[in-house]
Order: structure tokens, then sequence, then C-alpha cells
């Protein structure tokens, strides 16, 4: 029996006396003798070697000692010589304890019974020095980092915070994860699509308000991991679908009462920013509610925003592509707005965003529900312009735009999870999400298109308003079984997705045509459109597994898909009374493309404690019709794909891991790139669709490593990214004489892009260093007058970081990154090189318990280029003064000066195949605020004593 413990046992030292009685020569002589020849028979040797735990050397010169179990008294004792070897010889058959000590080692003990007359040879010892082992057991009970499988764990309390501070706060001090200024997450490299509370969807459609409203203290832990579908995760095998989530674990003692942060601001500028967040625990329930009222850029919105209405969608809800593929995909109607319209930091916004929460878990669990809803009200006011260049075979020229707009948007979103355990190994799941939206906007704009002279070419004053209400809903079941033998599974899933929008607009067009230095000739449009969208998609998908001995699984599944787009589209000009009743036959069509999916697929996994690996693929029939104006069918396109996939994860130590994926899956055009109609809102840029167009294919792979050692702090992220596409959907562009650019769709081959990003940090005492590597490649092929420009865009960037606190004294985070972008055509014109830097600084400096100052740093370097000359540099200083009321410091009067600088401004750079351009816009600047932030926790009171 071996029982290994660190410590060093109290023992009794005894003081033996023994009366001794003399007995004659002879008696004595073969007392001796017989006693003798009995121990020679019954006597053994204890050998062994002592190995140090960390540096795996021998250990020399420490003490190993035989203690008897029945009376603690010392039998023998050896040192170990300079190899690390004992031997103790002579011992007899009885319990002992054996113990090793050392000065610079920790006590070793175990306990050990020599069978009679048999050598007990133990083989190596391992020892710890006393230093590593007080460390360890530091971090053992504070482990800032821990990797369990795919999931990296981070302590929150390992996390020094302001007192009062925000779970954003907190998440910008875990190495690996970083949150831009917009709140934007990145994990490991990957955006972060959702943020759960204790596992559970919390306002999934706006990540941000849970990470900016919740205190940080109220956090135990942070776990980053790529979620995996329901179903993948019920049947154990893996799917390939991933988002990267974060789930934050609530402490127990949180759990109950109530948590809630009021802000109230404000400002110079006729600037306001007011929150409030109540949040209400109660066991396995939750319910809150939040409201912003803010002309800050605070709108509350999700960085992954315009896929709000997938948020919540999972493979079972997808549309089922060729081959067995899935996809959610989402349509655009260009000019007339996206879906979401969220703010990109262009314009003054105006938001008033309300949401409420419910969740629980009721009968033992055995019931869960979740329903979120949120509303959101805003308003943008946006002034900017736009220089590009165009570079032809034989010419060039330039595009100068300049732009006003006001836009509002009203939107309500509500979604909702009903999952039952029909018994012990049956479930059921509902979902439902819903979806009612409103845009307004109306935009003035002026272009103008110059020779490369700089003389006027043409010139468009354009006024376009437009009004958009969309509606979109989602009903979704999954049954999941277990049957008796274990791995074997069946489910099966269904859902139908539904989707319309209606657009009523004007669009007033006045084009001047020059020649020679003056207005050769004009083009008047005064239209009202009316164009109306529909889609709608059905899917049923069945999966079974069958368990192929102890580590392997076999899975079958079934899976059909069929959508129905509709596209109704009306344009008509006014007549000489103004009003318009003359449809425009060019600009008017309806259209319809019908899609239906089966696939059939077939996937092996096999697990171990170390290893994780499965390989499989799908093989799906479709077809794509085309209907016309009449429900008649024009054209027909069959394919027959395979979706082959792969996944190998292994596991080299707990806290080291590698994994690789592979996927690949087609995509067929969108309704809008396939109906022949001209889309006239820009009337110099005109779109026309292509009914040829085929699907492409694209293949994804991704490599990611992951290492932390728990004693120095010292961790490694690495992913590298490579996603090819064949046949990909490509613009083809006209332009003609006059400037004016007529664009189609085509197939084309020689489109990728790849990433790679590494993440080096390591804690040096009270500070924490850390190295970023990141970099992409990619390359996308469009035709300019018949001629295909290949156009590979590049960058590499490296990303010091540095971060150091002293309790209640100061904190300091800094961050830079160097990049180097450089873009290159076969149109040599194009090709274009600059460097790019970008700080950010902030630090906190507490003068005591109640006041502090704080102050930030971001400064945005650009090198100039051939074709823009400009200052592009950006330096934005914020700093603010803080003092803390009430008597739990819960209360914080805060002024705040922004941009005190006044540099900001907004900026974009964009290089393509046949041009490079520069825009700039309007985005909030210098102004001050005044803000008092009342964070509260009511704990219910214990009962009384009896």
């Amino acid at each position: 029996m071996l029982m290994r413990i660190f410590a060093r046992p109290f023992l009794r030292r005894q003081r033996i006396t023994k009366n001794l009685n003399m007995l004659k020569p002879f008696l004595l002589t073969m007392a001796l003798l017989c006693l003798g020849f009995s121990i020679t028979r019954a006597q053994s040797t204890v050998s062994g070697s002592l190995v140090d735990t960390s540096s795996q050397r021998k250990v020399s010169n420490a003490v190993v000692a035989l203690i008897g179990v029945k009376d603690s008294l010392l039998y023998r004792f050896v040192r170990s010589d300079a190899n690390g070897k004992f031997s103790i010889p002579g011992v007899r058959s009885d319990s002992f304890v054996i113990q090793v000590s050392h000065p610079d080692y920790a006590d070793y003990i175990d306990y050990l019974k020599p069978q009679p007359g048999k050598d007990l040879g133990i083989g190596n010892l391992f020892i710890t020095q006393k230093s590593k082992l007080l460390e360890e057991v530091i971090v053992r009970q504070n482990m800032a980092i821990r990797i369990k499988g795919d999931t990296i764990e981070y302590k929150a309390d390992s996390f020094k915070t302001q007192e009062g501070a925000s779970v954003k706060d907190l998440l910008k001090k875990f190495p690996g994860i970083t949150v831009d200024r917009n709140g934007k997450i990145t994990a490991q490299g990957q955006d972060v699509a959702k943020v759960l509370v204790d596992g559970e969807e919390f306002f999934s459609d706006d990540p941000a308000v849970v990470i900016e409203n919740l205190r940080a203290d109220a956090i135990d832990k942070v776990q980053s991991f790529d979620k995996k579908s329901d179903q993948s995760e019920f049947t154990g095998v893996d799917d390939g679908s991933r988002s990267k989530t974060l789930n934050l674990v609530l402490k127990e003692d949180k759990k109950k009462g109530m948590i809630g942060k009021v802000v109230l601001g404000a400002g110079t500028e006729e600037r306001y920013s007011n929150q409030a967040m109540l949040n209400f625990f109660k066991g396995k329930q939750k319910i809150a509610v939040y409201g912003i009222i803010s002309n800050t850029g605070v709108t509350g919105l999700g960085w992954n925003d315009r896929g709000t209405f997938s948020q919540g969608f999972d493979l079972e809800d997808a549309e089922i592509m060729p081959g067995g593929g899935l996809m959610i995909t989402s349509s655009d109607d260009g000019e007339f707005g996206d879906w979401d319209n969220q703010y990109q930091d262009e314009g003054i916004p105006q938001t008033i965003k309300a949401g409420a929460h419910y969740s629980n878990k009721l009968n033992q669990d055995k019931t869960k529900v979740n329903a979120n809803y949120t509303f959101k009200d805003m308003n943008v006011n946006a002034v900017g312009n736009t220089l590009t260049k165009y570079t032809l075979p034989e010419s060039s020229y330039y595009n100068r735009e300049r732009h006003d707009s006001k836009s509002s948007q009203n939107e309500h979103n509500f979604n909702a999870l009903y999952d039952v355990k029909l018994d012990s190994l049956a479930s059921l799941r509902f979902k439902f999400n819903g979806k009612l939206g409103t845009q307004e906007a109306e935009t003035n704009s002026l272009v103008e298109t110059l020779d490369n002279d700089l003389g006027l070419v043409n010139s468009n004053r354009r006024a376009v308003s437009t009004r958009t209400e969309n509606e979109a809903y989602l009903g979704s079941v999954l049954w999941r079984q277990r049957l008796k033998k274990k791995g074997r599974t069946i489910s099966v899933s269904a859902s139908y997705k539904m989707r319309e929008t209606q657009h009523d607009g004007n669009l007033g067009s006045i084009i001047d045509y020059y020649q020679g230095g003056g207005i050769n000739r004009s083009d008047t449009i005064d239209q009202k459109r009316d164009f109306y969208s529909e889609s709608k998609t059905a899917t049923a998908r069945a999966v079974y597994t069958e368990p192929m001995g102890k580590k392997g699984t076999l899975e079958f599944n079934y899976a059909f898909s069929r959508t129905r787009s509709e596209s109704d589209r009306k344009t008509f000009d006014a007549d000489d009374t103004g009003k318009y009743t003359s449809l425009n036959d060019s600009l008017s069509i309806r259209y319809g493309l019908a899609y239906i999916s089966n696939g059939v697929g077939v996937k092996y996994q096999y697990s171990t404690k170390k290893l994780s690996a499965n390989i499989g693929t799908n093989v799906g029939a479709s077809s794509m019709n085309q209907f016309d104006s009449l429900n008649k069918k024009v054209r027909t396109f069959r394919f027959l794909n395979l979706n082959p996939s792969a996944r190998v994860s292994y596991a080299f130590a707990p806290q080291r891991r590698m994994s690789f994926n592979y996927y690949g899956g087609p995509n067929p055009p969108s309704i809008d790139q396939l109906q022949p109609i001209r889309d006239n809102s820009d009337p110099l840029f005109v779109v026309v669709g292509n009914p040829n167009l085929k699907q492409s294919f694209s293949h994804s792979l991704n490599l990611d490593f992951s290492d932390f050692k728990t004693l120095t702090g010292r961790n490694i992220y690495a992913s590298v990214r490579f996603n090819p596409q064949q046949n990909a959907i490509v613009t083809d562009n006209t332009i003609d004489a006059s400037g004016k650019t007529t664009q189609r769709y085509r197939n084309s081959q020689g489109n990728y892009s790849m990433s790679g990003f590494f993440d080096y940090g390591i804690k040096i005492k009270e500070f924490r260093i850390g190295m970023g590597i990141n970099g992409s490649n990619s390359r996308y092929v469009n035709i300019l007058n018949g001629v295909m420009n290949r156009n590979t865009q590049s960058n590499i960037g490296v990303g010091p970081a540095f971060s150091t606190f002293k309790e209640e004294k100061y904190e300091v985070w800094a961050r830079a990154n160097y990049g180097y972008n450089f873009s290159n055509s076969n149109n040599q014109s194009l090709n274009a090189n600059f460097f790019s830097q970008d700080y950010e600084m902030s630090g906190t400096w507490f003068f005591s318990k109640r006041f502090f100052i704080g102050s930030s740093v971001n400064a945005t370097l650009r090198q100039k280029t051939d074709a823009f000359q400009g200052n592009n540099n950006i330096t934005v200083w914020n700093a603010d003064v803080n003092y803390k009321v009430f008597k739990k410091k819960n209360g914080v009067f805060r002024f705040e000066m922004f941009d005190m600088l006044n540099q900001r401004r907004g900026y974009q750079r964009n290089f393509s195949g046949t041009s490079v351009s520069e825009r700039n816009y309007n985005t909030l600047s210098r102004y001050g605020m005044l803000t008092f932030t009342w964070n509260f926790v009511k704990n219910p009171t214990p009962a009384p004593s009896k």
C-alpha cells in the first residue's frame, strides 16, 4: 500500500530500559545461534533512488529512514549516494514508515512492508524543493488560469480590478483576451460571438450590455471556449460548428438578492449618458432589466449586431446546403439600409434602448426556460466625404463624394427557449425568435468624377428617401433520445424561418456630363420605388450515433432543406404632374428562387483521455430553380457535392493542447446576385444580376495551440486560419467614357484568405509582460473593362503589452501595435505599402480609498502614400477625476474630459484591385461630462439562529 504525503510526522522518542538476567554461557550461546539463524532467513534489502520533481536530477546526501509502525522507533537509516541511490540491508518483515529528509526538500513519507526473505526495490522516489512546493500550494489555492480540455478558465479574483469595476474592465486584464474601444471582444485571436451567464443565454443579442453593467466582483470565473451546437453536445460527435463564447460564472453569494447599477451623466456640447440595470437572483432564477438613453456613442449594441437575428440559431435551425452542409444566410437591400442599421462610429447617435431577461430551472432542473426582449430606437446624423482613385488599363480617374444623412431605426427583438427532460434518457427543446423593425433614412449627396488631370467628367446631385419594414420569425424543435446502450443516440430537429421586407422610397437625381470644360448634356431622374422580398426556409435533420468499442462512435445523419425566395421590384417614373404613375419596365421585375437540398452523411469519432479525432463527409444532391414574373421556371441548376470534415485535438498535458479543424461546403448565390434587373440606386453605378451564376465552394482549415504554465504565469496562444474558395462569385465592372459604371457578377478562381495569431505572456513579480504577433494575407479577383485583376492584400503586426498594479496605489496598462500593410496588384499603379502604428495606454492612480484619477491615450499613426498625402495621425487623450461616496464607497462622482486634444475624427483607408480610397466622416469629439455611478447589492437577510 502506497500513501504519499508531504509533511513531517511527529515522532515520539521513547526511552527504553531493560533489565537482562544473567544466563548460563551455554544457554546464551545456543539462544544467540538460533536467533541469528532465524533472522538471517527473514531479512530483506530495501533500495531505491531519489529524484527532484522539477529538474529530474538525482538528489544526494538525503537521509532515508525506516520507522516501525507499531512502536514508532527508528529502525534503520542511510544516506543517498552521489547518484541519489540508497540501500538499507537487513530489514525484518514488518510494517514501516519510510521517511526521506533533506534541508532543501519537503519531507517525503510512504508506507511499506517487506516480505520475508524478498528484497524490495521501490524505484524512484520523487521529492519536491521547499520553494517550489510553497509556490505550488499558493497557486493551487488561487490558480489564475486553468485549461480544461478546450476551455480556458480565468479565476476572476486573481486579477485585480477597481472597486465597482465592470466585467469589461475585468476582461481587459486577461491574457489572450482583448477588448477594443468599441467593446468588441477577441479571445485567443477570434471574435467572441456570445456571452453567457452561468451557462445560460443572457441578453444574447446584446453582449455589450452584459459586460458593461455586470460587476467584476460578482464573477467567480470566466470561461472561454468554442461552443458546439446543441446536437453535437448531445451526441458527443463533433460536427465542426463553433462560435467563440465567454461564460461568466457568478459567485454563489451573488446568486441571491439584487445587483444593480445606475449611471447619470450630463456634459458640454449637449452630451448626456444615462444607464440603469437591475439583476434579481434567487437560486437558479434570474430576472434582469436595463435601459440606456445616450448620445455619446453608448448604444448598447453588441459587436456582432449585424447577425443579431441569427444569435441563438443552431445547426438545427440553419439552412441545409448542398452536400448536407448548413448555413444561415441574409440578404442586403443595398441603398435601402442594412437589416440592423447599426452604429459604426459614423455620425452622432441618439439612442434609447431597453431590455428584459428571464431564465429559470424548474422541476429539479428538468425544465429550463429562457426569454429575452429588447427594444431599440436610434437616430444618427452623419456627414462625410470619400476620395477614390480608379486605375484603368490605359488611364485613371478620380471620384469625389460628399454626403449628409439622417437615419432613424426602431426595433423589437424577442427570443425564447423551453427545454424539458421527458425522462432520464429523452429531452425536447423548443426555440422561437422574432424581430420587427422599421428604418427611415434621408441622404443628400454630390458625386463628381474627374479625369487624370482633375477635369470634371460628370457630377451627380442625388436625394434619396427610404422607409423599410422588416419582419423575421424562427421556430425550431429538437428531440433527443439516448438509448439503453451507452453512446447510442437518436436526435431529430426541424425548423421554419420566414423573413419579409417591404421597402418604399424616392430617388431624385440630376446628372451633368461635361465636355470641353462645360456641360454637354444632363439627365434627370425622379422615381418612386416599391420593393418587396420574402424568404421562407424549412429544414429537417436526423442523427443516429452508434458506439464502436469503448473509444469510438459512428454517426449517420440525414438533412433536408427547402428555401423559397421571392423579390418583387417596381419602379415608377414621375409624370408631368409629378405623380408616379408610369411603371418603368426596365427597372421592374418579379423573380423567384427555389433551393432544395437532400444530404446524407457519415462520421467516425475516436476519443481517449488525450486524443479526440473525427473524420467524415456528407453527400448532397441539390437543385436551384429560378422563376420569372409569371412563376414560370426559367433556369434549373443541379449539383452533387461532397462536404468533407475532420477534427483532431490532442492534449500534451492538462494545460497544453493543440487542435486542427477542416470543413468544406458550397455557397449558392443570392437572389439579388441572380435576378437579371438593373439596380439604379446610384445612377452612375448600376448593378445587374447574372442568372447564370454557379455556386462557389469554400474550404476552412484551422490550427490552434494553447499552453499555460501555472508556476510562472506564462501563456502561449497561437492559431492559423486558411480559407481558399473555388469558383468564387466576383464583380465584373465596365466603365464607359462618361464615367458610368455597370457592375455584374461572374464566377472565377483564385480567391483565398489566411491569417495567423500568436500571443505570449509572462508574469514577473507584479509585472505582466506580453507580446502579440498577427498577420493576414488575402487575394481576390475582379474584372475591370474586360481585364482580370488579382489583388493581394497583406499585413503583419507586432504588439507588445505591459501591465502592473500596486493595490490601492496605481494600475497601469499599455499596449502597442506596429503594422506593415502592403497591397499588390497586376495593375502596378495600385500597389501601395505603408506602416501603421497604434498605441493604447491607460492608468489609474489612487490617492486615498475614495479619491483617484485616471487617464488614457489612444494614438493612431498612418504613413502617407502616393495617393494620400494628408495628415492621418490621430491622438485621443481622455482624463477623469473620481471621488467615491457613501459608507460602502459604492457611489462615484466622475468628471471626464473626452478627446482633450480635439483630434478625434473618422477615417478609413481601403485598397482594392482597381481602386484606392480614403474616407473621412464626422464622429464624436471633444466634450466634458460629469457622471454619478451607483453600484448597489442587496442580499437577503439570513434567518436568525434558533
